[in-house]
């Protein structure tokens, strides 16, 4: 008898069984922080980079340093605003098994389904934001009060969003993180400088992170309203109103491009922003479709972006709403992706 053999095949399945639940415990944390969101930081990022990288004091160790330190503060806050939630409805005297959403994607199901413990939330999130924290202490230091005052009113605007849907600020609250807050913030945090150029394309990606949030309210229209939400579809009474300003929403980045290419701002190359026009223009028809409830088929193609974990989507039926979901996130991340490269090229 070989025992080396032996002690080999033993060891393999050791090791395979830690690789299996490191896999697992990582699979279940992006699933718990929606990690598929990262995208739209990615984007952020993008621009960043595109536009810092010509700074003399511009250090890719800084800049990767602030990815990641955005990536907690995303993942942190998305965190945060399902565990607000939750503790609503506990507060309401519901149990965990009993919390049901108003929502078709599967909100906090990890929570409910005690996967993760609210301790162990509590403690995800505190973790997230105190890696972050050091992040911000060390661009402090390097970058000047300015990073502070960006990082605080971040702060404010993430703490405020789990309750912006009663004052009708949640689209406001996302447009203004994810384009000019998180752009000029991090931009400052890796340069220390202001750039008015850059805050004219902040504006357009403050509109396609509008956008975004915008499509994922036309979804809920009916949910938003049976949990007193206020919601720009809500105030505009119907999803036809709402389709006509998700027209709007799509158009006004390629406005200020065209606008800021015709006045000296951007380069002519920015607008190979207008590659991922058609991604636009299908997530303004499948919306409509959505709303006159005709029978479509969501067939993902690869010139519309990446449709992630679309075969679970599938098996949970709720592929008519992530497939709309993932257009308006696809939107903003090729839109910030064509913007950058028009910056470096």
């Amino acid at each position: 008898m070989d025992f080396n053999k032996i002690k080999s095949f033993f060891s393999n399945i050791k090791i395979n069984n830690i690789i299996s639940k490191i896999k697992i415990n990582v699979l279940n944390f992006f699933e718990l922080t929606r990690a598929y969101a990262l995208g739209v930081t990615f984007a952020s990022c993008l621009i960043i980079l595109s536009w810092a990288k010509f700074s003399e004091v511009f250090s890719y160790f800084n800049f990767f340093l602030l990815v990641f330190a955005l990536c907690c503060i995303h993942l942190g806050a998305n965190l945060f605003d399902d565990l607000i939630d939750v503790c609503l409805k506990l507060k309401k005297g519901e149990t965990l098994e009993t919390i049901h959403f108003n929502t078709f994607n599967p909100k906090a199901a990890l929570i409910r389904n005690k996967t993760f413990s609210i301790k162990q939330v509590i403690i995800i999130i505190s973790v997230l934001f105190a890696l972050a924290l050091l992040a911000g202490w060390y661009f402090v230091y390097i970058a000047g009060w300015e990073v502070a005052a960006y990082a605080l009113v971040g702060a404010i605007l993430v703490l405020f969003y789990p309750i912006s849907s009663k004052y009708c600020l949640s689209e406001l609250s996302i447009g203004l993180i994810y384009g000019p807050l998180m752009i000029m913030g991090g931009y400052w945090a890796v340069t220390a400088e202001f750039n008015q150029a850059l805050f004219t394309l902040s504006l357009a990606i403050f509109s396609t992170a509008l956008t975004l949030l915008h499509t994922h309210n036309i979804m809920d229209y009916e949910f938003d309203i049976q949990e007193g939400k206020k919601t720009i579809p809500i105030l505009l009474r119907d999803k036809e109103n709402s389709i006509y300003a998700l027209k709007h929403l799509v158009a006004l980045p390629y406005i200020i491009i065209v606008l800021g290419v015709i006045l000296g701002i951007f380069n002519p190359k920015m607008l190979l922003t207008f590659i991922a026009l058609p991604i636009g223009i299908n997530l303004i028809k499948s919306l409509e479709d959505y709303i006159n409830i005709r029978d479509v088929k969501f067939q993902p193609v690869w010139y519309l972006g990446p449709f992630e974990n679309w075969d679970n989507i599938k098996k949970m039926n709720i592929e008519f709403y992530m497939y709309r979901l993932y257009l308006a996130r696809n939107f903003l991340f090729f839109f910030a992706l064509f913007a950058a490269l028009g910056a470096i090229l």
